[in-house]
């Protein structure tokens, strides 16, 4: 197949090598220098070396995309034009216009419209690029019911108020004043129709299918969240003073992994560089951390079954300008077998089977 053509100078390359790889736009500059590494077995993309030379040319121009040329964009765009309509007609990615840190209120105002800043508009702005990564349908009916003022209703919604707040402001604050910085939030109305607006966007950009689950955690299976956000639904308060792997939370009897595929990335030092990959799309093979025994009462928790077991995981953790991979999350799982000692290494049957591009990074990466 022809992948290249004439195209006109404004063809978006990326969005064609995206589609066939799943790759993030920086991801496809590097498949591309690289020969695309890491196609399925017997797939393959042969790009001569001029063909790479402008498909990566073109690649990094829509990378280095000047905000004075998006305002002139949109100023020339009839009024009202709403955020999709806009991406639509300038074939531009939502994450074009996050990655600068500022998002769609503050490019209408470069174009001469909306509101005046509030008083944590810059904050907001950089924060709500933090939320693009949200694909599951309660999250987003949860956000637009919550601008709309909506009424928050039992644990659950109090939990998904956690989540949005642990995204937007780091989760350094307690979760029992959530409502306080949301109220601050509603007070910033052109903010407030940006957010309702980048929902249903979302909404509408949804691939995979999520699964619930039940109760008072409000997470879906396959879904992908922060960390912050994961710890937020599990009810740990302050999130983002954690840094580990691994969190245990005795309130809700729940061992939580968080598990970073590839580890290339020069992030981790010798003890951490942990061989956790996927068997098969219903089991995973986990290392501990370097010092745990067998004997440990932590590893003979995780083999009682006295406790919920839930893995999270990704690909890499590159920040590729929208801050931290989020997570994919494999859902509950329960112990299968383990071996060794200072690490231990345990192998888990998933409840639900990996969804197959999750599944190919987890096999293919780890080797």
């Amino acid at each position: 197949m022809d992948f290249i053509g004439n195209q006109h100078r404004r063809f978006r390359f990326d969005r064609r090598y995206r589609a066939l790889t799943g790759a993030s736009r920086t991801g496809v500059a590097r498949d591309v220098e690289a020969g695309f590494p890491l196609l399925p077995a017997g797939c393959h993309i042969d790009l001569d070396r001029e063909v790479a030379r402008l498909v990566l040319a073109n690649i990094r121009q829509t990378l280095q995309l000047r905000w004075a040329d998006l305002a002139a964009e949109l100023a020339a765009l009839p009024e009202p034009t709403t955020l999709a309509a806009f991406l639509e007609e300038t074939g531009l990615e939502v994450g074009d216009l996050y990655r600068r840190r500022k998002g769609w209120s503050e490019l209408r105002r470069a174009a001469g419209r909306g509101k005046a800043a509030g008083p944590d508009d810059k904050k907001l702005g950089q924060a709500f690029g933090r939320m693009l990564h949200t694909d599951d349908a309660e999250r987003l009916d949860f956000v637009r019911h919550i601008v709309d003022g909506g009424a928050l209703r039992g644990v659950r919604h109090h939990r998904l108020l956690a989540m949005l707040d642990a995204t937007l402001w780091g989760g350094t604050n307690p979760a029992s004043t959530a409502e306080a910085r949301l109220a601050d939030l509603l007070r910033h109305p052109d903010r407030v129709s940006e957010l309702r607006e980048l929902s249903a966007l979302l909404a509408d950009g949804r691939r995979r299918v999520t699964l619930p689950l039940s109760g008072d955690i409000p997470l879906h299976v396959h879904a992908t969240y922060s960390k912050n956000e994961a710890l937020a639904a599990f009810g740990v308060d302050k999130p983002g003073h954690m840094r580990e792997g691994v969190k245990w939370v005795p309130e809700a009897q729940a061992d939580l992994f968080f598990v970073t595929i590839d580890k290339s990335t020069g992030h981790y030092s010798p003890t951490t560089m942990y061989h956790d990959r996927a068997i098969t799309r219903e089991s995973f093979q986990w290392e501990s951390q370097s010092t745990l025994r067998q004997v440990n009462p932590t590893a003979q928790r995780y083999r009682s079954g006295r406790s919920s077991v839930h893995l999270f995981m990704r690909e890499h953790k590159r920040d590729e300008g929208l801050g931290a991979p989020p997570y994919t999350y494999a859902g509950p799982m329960s112990f299968d077998h383990c071996d060794g000692d200072r690490p231990v290494r345990f192998r888990w049957r998933l409840e639900h089977a990996l969804p197959a591009e999750v599944f190919h990074y987890a096999k293919v990466t780890a080797g």
